[in-house]
């Protein structure tokens, strides 16, 4: 890279560290700076959204706003993605479609007819973007036959951001989790509890509301079953879950709360 090429990376690494701007407004800013300095006419930012099985994408961030409509097919459509493989890998990677697929075998991808067409898309840099083994979001630059493929150096500056992006987006999160508050991120661990230990729908309703502090006459009633119908759900969620009292189920919760 030439010396003034450093210069303007080191700037563009600085402006996403700037807690003056909202983080929204820095990532819009990323993107005006990265099409500028690798001479992209579009570029996104896919933020993961909360799936238990193939990676999913929300709440797209584009440059130029016209590109929208490209990303929000996508979203749509990214179970088809031949590239959703690097979003699954558990740790940061830049991949550049032309390294992939040839020009021919590009241009006839479902995702690439229904979505990037009509854009005259002709090749992709996209990093995954990761935090402890979890997908955050996805950043891709989008260049047409105009400007070719991408370049090693272009890798290399994706490479370069990726870390520091990561960790905008681990920021945002966490952000997200403490304006959800507890009764959310709550909510999300029962969730996660009933598909790993096998509680059934009723199981699963009862530990919520055990859990809201809802006494078993309450319980009972709102769900129009016995007592003696709900000490025996109990029994089964406690033996599923390997605890003896309710004491034990709070702190079993609390342990992945945060």
């Amino acid at each position: 890279m030439e010396k003034n090429d450093v210069m303007v990376l080191n700037e563009i690494i600085y402006r996403l560290y700037d807690r003056s701007s909202a983080v929204q407004d820095r990532e819009h800013r990323l993107l005006a700076d990265l099409r500028t300095f690798l001479h992209c006419p579009f570029a996104s930012i896919l933020h993961a959204a909360p799936s238990e099985d193939a990676p999913a994408f929300r709440d797209p961030i584009c440059d130029p706003a016209s590109f929208l409509p490209a990303e929000e097919a996508y979203i749509r459509l990214s179970g088809e993605d031949h590239m959703l493989w690097s979003s699954i890998a558990g740790r940061p990677a830049v991949v550049r479609e032309s390294s992939m697929l040839s020009d021919s075998a590009r241009q006839e991808t479902a995702i690439y007819l229904a979505c990037y067409q009509k854009f005259g898309i002709y090749d992709t840099l996209q990093t995954n973007l990761f935090s402890a083994g979890r997908l955050l979001g996805v950043l891709t630059l989008y260049r047409t036959k105009k400007e070719g493929v991408f370049s090693d150096d272009d890798v290399f500056v994706m490479q370069c951001l990726s870390c520091h992006l990561s960790r905008l987006l681990e920021v945002e999160k966490q952000k997200e989790n403490r304006a959800a508050g507890p009764s959310a991120l709550r909510g999300e661990r029962v969730r996660k509890l009933s598909a790993s230990h096998g509680l059934t729908d009723r199981e699963s309703e009862i530990l919520s509301l055990l859990l809201k502090g809802s006494a078993d006459r309450d319980i009972a009633e709102s769900l129009s079953i016995s007592e003696g119908t709900l000490k025996k759900h109990i029994q089964h969620i406690y033996r599923k879950l390997g605890i003896s009292a309710r004491w034990e189920l709070i702190v079993f919760l609390s342990e992945d709360l945060y």
